[in-house]
């Protein structure tokens, strides 16, 4: 038993000399032989040994016991013991969390409050299998079927190739005594009716189904590690100035591109679940938008795609001044007007009123001397404007409609010509003075 942990510890680098070593320790059987195991090879790698102990508040003077029982196998063997009491019960339904969840959840809090070098928790083979089969019953990709990984950050599963079977045999024979958790046999828990009916079912299929496993979940992490790879080269190439190049994105495969969006995403601070990863890769053959969460969008144009953040109102409020010249006048004071942030027309050409406003959903624009109407997303679009940059772009309307993009064009029905008499000068601004 200890030469085939130590080769698990060796395999995956889990253990340095002189590392300092949180055991997560509930008193059952797993983590009893962790830190027992632990113990055995203290003085070999010069460990320090430190426990974490989580009283879930579930099983009453049982779950107290196997506080006392931790507390105590502590002691004895020199180890300093951390424990903390919750509700699990009444604080996950508080959360908005199933039980398990919201335990884990708060476990692996509690660790990262104890100073260690490395946080020991007692997973094995059996623990890997129940891992896998609950995943392939949600659905699952292939980085799912990579099982547990030995090793994640501070966190090391030095039992990760031993089966629960195993475990409880070398302690029942060393007469090592360990807790038994009474809602182990609770099949209302999902993983428990994983281990109590569905995997003995697979046992009936193939009695040797820890070393199937063990094959799938070694073969899955070798095409995973080597997809990784590829994508990890992959983005180097495409990402550039926190964007992606859409035209050398869509060459790769799509199980390169989801790792590169995944990736990319990260970077930004966004956790991608398969549903807003497939709305993202509908942005590589449309340039569109979806929205992430809140005012983050995913964008595309022809060119990019990228993150957005959509902080604009589609309602500001814009101050304008509007000033009507006649040709001569307007000659000489605005020879130069032809300009960015500049809007003029045909005043004569105006119906009704004169308003400018943000863009609204169906807007659409006849721009000057281009024979053709479009809307103002695809002019928008055109233009090159960034998604988040539109709604503070001013759009200058009369009662007939939009006769003009502030700074950009103006409508073919009140453009200017030879035979314009009057002109209408528009200034806008967002401030609280002109």
């Amino acid at each position: 038993m200890r030469s085939r942990i130590i080769k698990t510890i060796n395999k995956y680098g889990l253990l340095s000399e002189g590392d300092t070593v949180l055991i997560a320790l509930s008193g059952g059987a797993d983590s009893v032989l962790l830190a027992h195991f632990l113990i055995g090879i203290r003085e070999e790698y010069d460990l320090t040994l430190k426990a974490a102990h989580i009283e879930h508040g579930i099983r009453g003077a049982e779950s107290a016991a196997d506080c006392e029982f931790v507390e105590n196998l502590c002691k004895e063997n020199g180890i300093e013991c951390h424990t903390l009491h919750i509700n699990a019960p009444a604080e996950a339904k508080a959360a908005g969390m199933g039980v398990e969840e919201y335990s884990r959840s708060r476990r692996y809090e509690f660790f990262d409050t104890i100073a260690c070098d490395k946080i020991a928790t007692a997973h094995n083979l059996s623990d890997n299998i129940e891992t896998l089969l609950f995943r392939l019953a949600r659905g699952t990709s292939i980085k799912g079927l990579c099982g547990i990984p030995a090793r994640r950050g501070k966190i090391i599963r030095p039992l990760l190739e031993l089966s629960g079977d195993e475990i409880r045999e070398y302690l029942d024979e060393n007469n090592i005594p360990y807790r038994i958790d009474s809602t182990n046999a609770d099949n209302a828990y999902s993983r428990n009716r994983i281990r109590n009916e569905i995997v003995p079912l697979f046992k009936e299929l193939n009695f040797d189904l820890e070393a199937s496993m063990i094959r799938l979940i070694e073969s899955a992490n070798e095409d995973s590690d080597y997809i990784e790879q590829q994508a990890r080269i992959a983005f180097d190439e495409v990402f550039v100035s926190n964007a992606l190049d859409l035209q050398k994105l869509k060459e790769l495969h799509v199980s390169i591109i989801k790792r590169i969006l995944i990736k990319y995403f990260a970077l930004n601070g966004i956790a991608l679940n398969e549903y807003k990863l497939k709305e993202i890769i509908k942005l590589l053959e449309a340039p569109s938008k979806t929205q992430l969460s809140g005012d983050v969008f995913a964008v595309s144009n022809k060119q990019t795609l990228r993150v957005a953040h959509m902080g604009g109102s589609e309602d500001n409020v814009f101050l304008f001044q509007s000033e009507i010249y006649s040709k001569k006048d307007f000659i000489n004071k605005y020879e130069l007007l032809n300009k960015r942030f500049d809007f003029y027309c045909d005043c004569d050409k105006i119906v009704g009123s004169v308003r400018v406003r943000s863009r609204r959903e169906g807007d659409r624009i006849s721009p000057a001397n281009r024979n053709c109407a479009k809307s103002l997303k695809k002019l928008y679009n055109e233009l090159g404007i960034p998604v988040e940059s539109r709604s503070i772009i001013p759009v200058i309307e009369d009662d007939n409609g939009v006769i003009g993009v502030y700074g950009y064009c103006v409508d073919e029905r009140v453009k200017a010509d030879e035979s314009t008499k009057n002109y209408l000068v528009v200034k806008v601004s967002t401030e609280d003075k002109l």
